[in-house]
């Protein structure tokens, strides 16, 4: 019998958090570097970005000789071929995910569904209550602390105390911190974090101006890309192998 992948989202109800990049920067962490195999379930319709963003990457492989170079070097060297994307409505998006993964010789360890975001979308609430572990980016920002709060706070006390939900559990990380800063602030919020008994992940992800840097038809490092796994400095910054371990460690520790 197969077993069940874990079923994540990197998600938030405040726009200009990264969600749909740090979709990306994580599925290519675990499927290329780390030996998970991962699929992305984009339900954020009607833009479907990261769907949008592969089909324009492999436009750009399909005409350049270099691109499909480094493609075949990438399989050789790590076995893996691209991560698979499948574009969905929210309603459908159960249901397309397991017809996909039912479809698979391999098993798959992760399934990352990028999510609309606002709550008040038709589908998004009962889709994450099937999730196993929801991660919230939050800025230091006192709109965006209050919206994440606000909709961690929904999923802590309704979906995982209930059996009847998939929820083990939902975790905040720091993103957007400009490290030359010396201010009680993080401090602070944390405290109202805990006292609300939201957990806050040990990572903290940097500001860095490389976060939108995708394919393009010239050369030059690639900081999100669904082809290509982030340059190895830039993942180095922003910190995205300590974020995808602290993942990992959340949800395969039994």
């Amino acid at each position: 019998m197969r077993k069940k992948p874990h079923y994540i989202s990197v998600c938030s109800q405040k726009g200009g958090v990264g969600k749909s990049t740090f979709t990306v920067l994580a599925a290519s962490m675990l499927h290329y570097h780390m030996g998970r195999r991962v699929l992305v379930a984009d339900c954020d319709y009607p833009q479907w970005s990261v769907h949008e963003q592969r089909q324009r990457e492999l436009g750009l492989v399909d005409g350049s000789e270099r691109y499909k170079l480094m493609l075949l070097r990438q399989y050789k060297a790590t076995g893996r071929k691209i991560w698979p994307v499948v574009h969905c409505r929210l309603p459908e998006a159960l249901d397309e995910t397991e017809r996909f993964l039912a479809g698979q010789k391999e098993e798959y360890d992760y399934v990352l569904f990028d999510l609309p975001g606002a709550t008040a979308v038709k589908g998004v609430l009962p889709l994450v209550a099937s999730l196993e572990r929801v991660f919230v980016p939050v800025k230091a920002d006192k709109m965006v602390v209050e919206s994440s709060v606000v909709f961690a706070r929904l999923v802590a006390e309704s979906f995982v105390p209930n059996p009847q939900c998939a929820t083990a559990g939902v975790h905040l990380f720091w993103t957007m911190i400009d490290r030359r800063e010396r201010t009680p602030l993080y401090d602070q919020y944390e405290e109202a974090f805990a006292r609300f008994g939201l957990p806050v992940m040990r990572t903290h992800v940097p500001a860095r101006s490389r976060f939108s840097r995708e394919l393009q038809p010239g050369s030059g490092p690639v900081s999100r890309s669904t082809l290509f796994p982030a340059d190895a400095a830039f993942a180095a910054e922003c910190c995205i192998a300590e974020l995808c371990e602290e993942i990992c460690t959340l949800c395969e520790t039994r």
